[in-house]
């Protein structure tokens, strides 16, 4: 009994002992640890001056030809002395006032019902040694076909003023306005009329019988050859009533809105105030250093 109990306790000794050993030779754990992230590098911003690369040698360009200068044109007929500056506007443009910083002045006479004193006109200018710009309408260019060659011979300029001065708006005259047609008639019956008399083309200047205008006619007149529509900055008011000596202060060069640099005044040949009014406006011009231009020269860049 005592052999089998000590047997007993023998063997429990040698199985704790088997649990303690692999107790002892267990590995001890260890505490996983984060994978550190790398983190990448800023880059190097290299500041210094890098050695400039020598570009490579050029093939030369074979020389640029040298343009050929063509020969100036004879100004057109009817277009001044000097070439038309280009009009980009589409549209006739219309001319107020020539510019301020010339000391010019335009006597401008409009030539529709009869002869009145274009002959006087024409005497005086000679006499002085000046020169006018005539809007003739077709009906009077083929009714006073020596006074119309007579205008051109002396070196006076001649523009388009309709065939029979008829209101393209109907506003001054409380008539229909004129159809394209009868605007384009207008326009080309002048200016046929003074060919026909003096072999004369009036193209590029018109002036719109009473001013009257709209701007599909500036379109069309731009259309048929016509730049420029020559208004005024001075009607003499000779039709009105006002006499020579009014017209002389009306039209003034004192005057900053209708008369001063770039005054483009207003007369009509069949008014006789207008023509004595001449002497008086020409002094009082001329007193002040201006010089009497045609509108081709007014208008010129």
């Amino acid at each position: 009994m005592l052999r089998v109990a000590a047997l007993i306790l023998l063997v429990g000794a040698v199985l704790m002992g088997g649990r303690h050993l692999a107790a002892i030779n267990e590995p001890t754990p260890t505490a996983e640890v984060a994978a550190v992230p790398t983190t990448t590098a800023p880059p190097v911003v290299d500041l210094s001056t890098p050695e400039p690369t020598q570009p490579p040698t050029p093939t030369p360009l074979p020389p640029t030809p040298v343009p050929t200068v063509p020969p100036t044109p004879e100004p057109e007929q009817g277009r001044g002395s000097f070439p038309v500056p280009e009009n980009t506007t589409g549209a006739s443009i219309i001319i107020e006032r020539g510019s301020r910083d010339k000391k010019y002045v335009a006597l401008t006479f409009d030539a529709g019902e009869g002869p009145g004193y274009t002959a006087e006109i024409l005497d005086f200018l000679k006499e002085r040694g000046l020169h006018g710009s005539f809007g003739a309408t077709g009906e009077w260019a083929r009714a006073n076909p020596d006074l119309v060659n007579r205008i051109l011979d002396e070196g006076h300029m001649l523009f388009n003023h309709s065939e029979s001065h008829r209101s393209w708006t109907g506003e001054t005259t409380d008539t229909e306005p004129l159809t394209d047609a009868e605007r384009t008639d207008q326009v080309l019956g002048a200016e046929q009329a003074v060919l026909d008399v003096a072999d004369w083309n009036m193209q590029p200047f018109w002036r719109p019988p009473y001013g009257a205008w709209d701007q599909e006619g500036q379109v069309l007149l731009k259309s048929l050859g016509y730049d420029y529509t020559l208004y005024w900055t001075c009607d003499s008011l000779g039709w009105y009533g006002y006499m020579a000596d009014e017209i002389v202060d009306w039209c003034s060069p004192d005057d900053p809105v209708r008369g001063g640099p770039g005054a483009i005044i207003l007369f009509h040949v069949t008014q006789e105030q207008d023509y004595l009014s001449l002497p008086g406006l020409v002094d009082a011009y001329q007193a002040e250093g201006y010089e009497i231009v045609t509108m081709d020269k007014m208008i010129e860049p």
